[in-house]
């Protein structure tokens, strides 16, 4: 039995536990590069022939020379890659380019491959956005039962909730408990006031013990202690 402890928290057990720490955090930094990767490729091959083809009708001369096609061109792919994502955000803001995307995503949710992987990034990345805005600490409240405690987000505290029978609600606080590891599902449990434990951690570091279902434990005193 001793044997298999001291196995457990070996160096190969330390080397695993770091491996998969570091995964978790290169993962959606690689994922991001490389969809950036892509959009840049995607406007380059635009961009890059009609400026090309511009160049050759009013500078020759410049078309001709091989500095402008392997610096300058591509430079100028990167600000067209930019400026379109800048119009997209733009346009995303007003009334009309709100009925565009909305349009948009109907279009995509009707590929038969495509809604699947779409939807479900879309999905993800809406959901989150409007959660984490509303975020306003990391808590940890007993759940499911009495000695087990549950991460999740406090959204509203202080509240009043009325009932349909009986005196209201009062001093309640509103906690988003999300799962592992997608943080973007879970439920809202409605707490006291006293029940809730406040984290000395912040947003960005309770999303990242989640995702990674406790394996990226954000620095402290209680990582320390836990070491």
């Amino acid at each position: 039995m001793k044997r298999g402890i001291v196995e457990r928290s070996g160096p190969l057990a330390r080397l695993r536990h770091a491996f998969v720490t570091g995964l978790f955090i290169t993962l959606p930094l690689i994922i991001t590069l490389w969809l950036l990767g892509i959009l840049l490729h995607l406007v380059e091959s635009v961009s890059t022939p009609l400026m090309l083809g511009l160049l050759r009708l009013t500078f020759p001369d410049l078309a001709a020379d091989p500095a402008i096609v392997r610096w300058v061109l591509p430079v100028a792919g990167v600000l067209a890659t930019a400026g379109l994502v800048l119009a997209v955000g733009a346009l995303a803001s007003n009334f009309v380019g709100r009925r565009l995307v909305a349009a948009f995503d109907r279009l995509m949710m009707r590929v038969p491959v495509v809604k699947g992987i779409y939807g479900a990034a879309r999905q993800l990345l809406d959901a989150f956005g409007r959660k984490t805005a509303s975020f306003r600490r990391v808590v940890a409240v007993e759940y499911p039962r009495p000695g087990i405690w549950t991460v999740g987000f406090l959204t509203h505290e202080q509240a009043t909730l009325a009932r349909e029978d009986g005196p209201p609600l009062r001093g309640m606080s509103l906690v988003f408990l999300p799962t592992t590891p997608n943080p973007t599902s879970g439920w809202l449990a409605v707490v006291p006031d006293a029940q809730v434990m406040a984290l000395d951690m912040s947003i960005e570091d309770g999303v990242k013990l989640i995702v990674s279902g406790g394996l990226v434990v954000p620095p402290g005193p209680g990582a320390a202690r836990g070491a």
